[in-house]
């Protein structure tokens, strides 16, 4: 195989995997409109962890968020990450929510947010 049959080669690999590339992007899942109804937490609150010294659920959850911890809603026995507005977020740590947005994956990007008359 001479020099400019291989670049060619290398050249139609890298276009198929290009190609190949695009076509993954375009086939994943489109997000959902979804209302949900849950408890709003910090992920690290979730699972089996000790209380911190000084902290209740309540407490460490607004530390955790308002420090960079992503916030979830958990709902159905699912955890769901939420992308929007922390301090919206915040008003509402550890409450119980119902949240309309979009869901794609496990990721919701929240569109509004009220305390839910659900108990």
């Amino acid at each position: 195989m001479n020099i400019r049959q291989r670049k060619t080669t290398l050249f139609c690999a890298a276009v198929l995997v290009l190609v190949m590339g695009l076509a993954r992007g375009f086939s994943q899942e489109p997000a959902n409109n979804v209302t949900m109804v849950g408890t709003l937490s910090c992920a690290h609150c979730q699972g089996i962890q000790p209380l911190h010294k000084g902290y209740t659920r309540w407490t460490w959850a607004l530390h955790s968020v308002n420090e960079g911890d992503d916030a979830v809603l958990v709902a159905d026995g699912n955890i769901y990450k939420l992308q929007g507005d922390k301090q919206e977020f915040l008003k509402y740590m550890e409450d119980k929510v119902k949240v309309a947005g979009n869901l794609k994956g496990q990721i919701l990007a929240v569109q509004s947010m009220s305390p839910s008359a659900e108990k």
